[in-house]
């Protein structure tokens, strides 16, 4: 272990630093950071508004909280994208040296992103379909929004505004010192748009994910495609993209066949037939994408640093219904180059011990129950039809844990040494 740790130390620590000075992925990675609130919100009553019991969704219903619980996320972390151009907008300016233009940076980032989003008409009246304003436009709200603040600072850099006399109201002389730089890069942004109308795909969030699940529609249903699918997944969500937007659509077709298929055969006595179904994905994803439940509990019970021991309670409840947007986004996991590692090999750990086990038939495969992902360890397993599978999770979060242990304590440790040296420099 100490090993490891000298290893990850002398290798992985100033990888992590030249990632975390580089200006362009600073810009994202505080942009989506900036957001934890609004997304822990949005996930917390995600988890209230999912819980599958009938007698709770029932009060629901005829409390009318169904309705609140279901406004609230939509209004959250289903408008993430949108929240996302504004917050990488903003922390642009910070990074690229103009502080001061934090403000109309984020704004101008706002209004790109919403250029570069489709619009529909119908019967005179425009409108904005919300997918694209969710998860699925978070990769282009954060190159986007990198991209708008770096030109805006750029122009205002090289003086190409308009400046006003020296008596006029400060915030007279700002809005027209913006004003070029605003033309300029709205021009650019519709411009970019007017291209992707010219192809197939329209706009830039369907010609992302077109481009990405196209490759993935000849994969099979076969342990190394199943594998590799998770791999993509999690590559995908390291880079801030949705990976589950472009996985699943290949997956739902087969599983909703095999859901019936598998439930049939388990009411007769019979093996289930298609192992590789909802029930596997959902075990790749105990705590969320990349398995980060174990994480969860190092960080909400384990932590030494303050700043992870907060953060760590405050996530833990939504790891256990399967919810890490706030540890993605927030801790984050996104562009972290210490925690790629285990986020990548911890499902494709986790998934291939389950596939050898139910092979050898030391446990018995899930029926593949279609939207059961909330549902905690143990309790998913058992809806799934398997109390061997139930226990196997139990015991897969012992290997997620393992997995992430050397991880955490690097992060932990780090964040420790930090907090000790703002303390030294506070006493001074």
């Amino acid at each position: 272990m100490n090993k490891l740790m000298n290893w990850m130390e002398q290798v992985l620590v100033p990888l992590a630093n030249r990632f975390s000075q580089n200006p362009i992925l600073k810009t994202m990675s505080q942009g989506a950071m900036s957001l934890l609130a609004v997304i822990m919100v949005g996930s917390i009553f995600s988890i209230l508004n999912s819980i599958p019991w009938e007698p709770y969704t029932a009060f629901l219903e005829s409390s009318g909280l169904q309705t609140i619980f279901s406004f609230i996320p939509a209004v959250t972390t289903e408008l993430l994208g949108l929240y996302m151009a504004y917050s990488v907008g903003r922390a642009g300016a910070q990074n690229f040296g103009l502080p001061e233009n934090s403000f109309t940076c984020g704004i101008l980032s706002l209004v790109c992103y919403l250029i570069l989003v489709p619009f529909d008409s119908a019967e005179g009246i425009a409108s904005i379909q919300t997918k694209y304003l969710g998860t699925q436009g978070i990769f282009v709200a954060l190159l986007g929004g990198m991209l708008s603040a770096w030109f805006v600072c750029w122009i205002i850099k090289k003086k190409i505004t308009i400046k006003m006399p020296s008596g006029v109201p400060p915030m007279v002389g700002e809005s027209f010192a913006a004003l070029i730089p605003a033309f300029l890069v709205i021009v650019l942004f519709a411009i970019i748009k007017t291209l992707f109308l010219m192809t197939p795909y329209g706009n830039p969030i369907d010609c992302i994910y077109s481009l990405i699940q196209t490759p993935l529609q000849a994969l099979t249903s076969s342990l190394p495609a199943f594998l590799l699918l998770i791999l993509i997944a999690q590559i995908l969500w390291f880079f801030g993209v949705h990976g589950s937007y472009s996985v699943l659509p290949i997956l739902f077709p087969m599983w909703i066949g095999y859901a019936a298929e598998n439930t049939a055969s388990a009411a007769a006595g019979l093996p289930i037939e298609h192992v590789l179904n909802a029930g596997m994905w959902d075990l790749a994803c105990l705590g969320g994408a990349g398995a980060t439940i174990g994480l969860v509990i190092w960080l909400c019970f384990f932590s030494k640093s303050a700043q992870y021991k907060d953060f760590g309670r405050l996530t833990f409840p939504c790891g256990v219904f399967g919810v890490n947007e706030p540890v993605i986004f927030g801790l984050p996991i996104m562009l972290n180059p210490i925690l790629f590692i285990p986020f990548v090999l911890a499902p494709v750990i986790i998934v291939s011990l389950a596939y050898f086990l139910i092979s050898i038939g030391l446990i018995s495969a899930p029926v593949g129950l279609i939207g059961a992902g909330s549902i905690p360890p143990f309790l998913h397993g058992l809806a799934n039809g398997s109390l061997t599978f139930a226990i196997y999770e139990v015991v897969s979060i012992g290997i997620s844990m393992l997995i992430y242990y050397p991880f955490f304590r690097l992060i932990d440790q780090n964040a420790l040494k930090e907090e000790a040296e703002r303390e030294e420099t506070n006493e001074q």
